[in-house]
């Protein structure tokens, strides 16, 4: 009998790398200030800290025009989307970013946020898409 406990001591100690690696949340996330393009989804926020103190969503596109991969145009257009952003369980504040033009960054705390891109990119023109097909493209600085 004293095999037994000695057994499940071995299993838990076995398993235990794995319960904790089926559970993650943000704040255990790693931190993405490192200036490299990270997508965010329409209603998603990321925490480019690594912790919930600080977090990013894209909450609109506002506006998309880009010139249409099917069409030559003079310029090359412009995208504008509301980013919100949060410190804890604060209010969410939005701040406006354009592609193409200025203001295409802005500075929270000690992160600069910069809008890369949007995507998808228009193929011809027309409407707005509907906004959960949009990925605003921002990298993270300090």
């Amino acid at each position: 009998m004293r095999t037994l406990p000695c057994r499940l001591a071995v299993a838990a100690a076995f398993l235990a790398p794995f319960a904790t690696a089926c559970h993650s949340s943000p704040s255990e996330a790693a931190p993405i200030v490192n200036g490299a393009s990270q997508a965010v989804r329409s209603g998603q926020e990321v925490h480019p800290t690594g912790s919930d103190a600080f977090g990013i969503a894209l909450l609109s596109v506002e506006q998309d025009s880009r010139c249409p991969r099917a069409v030559v145009c003079v310029s090359a257009g412009t995208a504008d989307v509301v980013v919100g952003y949060r410190f804890g369980m604060g209010p969410t504040v939005p701040v406006r970013l354009r592609w193409g033009a200025a203001p295409r960054d802005t500075t929270i705390g000690a992160v600069r946020v910069v809008f890369d891109s949007l995507t998808p990119y228009p193929a011809v023109p027309g409407p707005l898409l509907p906004q959960d097909r949009y990925t605003a493209w921002l990298s993270f600085k300090q």
